[in-house]
């Protein structure tokens, strides 16, 4: 989250959030939904909404799909007349053409329509048992998919799971266990509840996702009005008064000019030496509306782990007077970077940020680093050691260039909480 951007950024900035905001609240206007899967879509869905669980469900659904070339393999190599292996595989591929289709027959239905539409789609997997044979049941796994993709309720899917399982034991007792374990139909309910708890937890993890971008736009909006606010406040303090005695004094140089001509010369130079002042004052505010501010930054990290359900360990804004000062701005834009990272990234339950003169220290109990040989310092625009989830990418490519022109130095390990250590440090002088 940006503290301190241009005032083109802000303009951006703000449109961006009233629009997000726009949504949030048509959303919120709407009938609330126990969406417990990422690409399920509420009835009654915006075009928009529409737009975007289509292209997630094609990408899923297609990598879905190239599972089943088993089944087919499996179909033409277990024997049987050539007639019968050519209508089992038409009988799956207009399973699989129903499959890629009926979203967009769902998306636009009530609850109720779902339903049926999805009960339909089970009735046709389980028809399949006849051209197909025991084998057909590793197509069922495509009916619990198609629901968890377009189904607005987890107690729709639930029914569903368990009804494919109970389905699938149907198959394997007629069939006999032995035969079943010898043909890995056995283990297809095992499957089947894999698959269904899989995508409750992707599912979890897309709403808290969602939650959290919410709640970031709603902080950077606040922020973008709190700096707008703060800005104009410095505007006026460093240009008021300048410009209120310069209007004045020019005011009484032109009545001078015929009456007292030395007079209004020394006039016109406080005016100009004023205005001097005051351009003066005016870079300062917009060099320092352009640097990071650590402060901001320690209240921003807060908030952002607070939505995102991760105890964090934070000092309070006012230690940012800890830090030397030439470092205070490069500290800030590695908090920033962090802990985006960590939300994004880690997995993280717990965050412990410290800050000392010469160092800021972050570190999380996450996923940790992910490869690569031992971490270790990394100076300025140096290479990048170490592997993890804030390594590689532009942002951390970015903070060593700002390490390098204060001579500071960005380490990266495993950290004493068991994942990820991002530390920057000023070397002595």
């Amino acid at each position: 989250m940006t503290l301190r951007p241009t005032l083109a950024d802000m303009d951006q900035a703000t449109g961006t959030a009233e629009a997000r905001g726009a949504a949030d609240a048509h959303r919120a206007s709407r009938p609330r939904l126990d969406r417990s899967f990422p690409w399920a879509v509420a009835p009654g869905p915006t075009e928009d909404e529409v737009r975007v669980a289509r292209k997630r469900w094609y990408g899923g659904a297609v990598f879905g799909l190239l599972w089943q070339a088993l089944l087919l393999v499996a179909v033409w190599t277990n024997g049987g007349s050539v007639a019968d292996r050519v209508v089992a595989t038409a009988a799956l591929l207009c399973f699989y053409a129903a499959y890629m289709l009926v979203p967009e027959l769902l998306w636009r239905r009530s609850l109720s329509g779902r339903v049926v539409v999805l009960a339909g789609m089970a009735l046709f997997a389980g028809l399949l048992l006849v051209p197909v044979g025991p084998a057909a049941v590793w197509s069922w796994l495509l009916v619990v998919a198609l629901c968890g993709f377009v189904a607005a309720r987890l107690w729709l899917v639930v029914v569903m799971v368990a009804a494919v399982c109970l389905a699938e034991f149907a198959v394997v007792t007629a069939i006999g266990w032995s035969t079943a374990a010898a043909n890995g139909i056995l283990f297809a309910p095992v499957v089947t509840v894999s698959i269904g708890a899989s995508m409750l937890f992707f599912g979890r993890q897309r709403e808290a996702e969602d939650r959290l971008g919410v709640a970031q736009d709603e902080i950077t909006r606040l922020a973008v009005v709190e700096e707008r606010a703060r800005f104009s406040r410095d505007l006026h303090d460093v240009l008021g008064h300048s410009l209120t005695v310069v209007a004045m004094k020019s005011e009484l140089a032109a009545r001078l000019v015929d009456v007292d001509a030395e007079r209004a010369k020394t006039e016109m130079q406080d005016v100009e030496r004023l205005a001097r002042e005051a351009l003066q004052g005016l870079r300062q505010a917009v060099s320092g509306y352009r640097e990071a501010s650590l402060g901001a930054e320690l209240v921003s990290a807060r908030a952002a782990l607070s939505a995102a359900s991760i105890t964090g360990t934070v000092p309070p804004a006012s230690d940012e007077t800890v830090a030397a000062t030439d470092v205070r701005s490069l500290f800030a834009w590695v908090l920033r970077e962090g802990v985006t990272n960590v939300i994004r990234h880690a997995s993280a339950s717990t965050v412990r940020i410290t800050l000392t003169r010469t160092a800021l220290t972050i570190e999380d109990d996450g996923t940790g680093l992910l490869a690569g040989p031992a971490a270790g310092p990394v100076l300025g625009g140096g290479p990048v050691l170490g592997g993890g989830p804030v390594l590689g990418g532009n942002g951390l490519r970015g903070l060593h260039e700002r390490a390098d022109a204060v001579g500071a130095t960005i380490t990266t390990g495993t950290s004493d909480l068991g994942g990820f250590l991002l530390r920057v440090e000023r070397g002595r002088r």
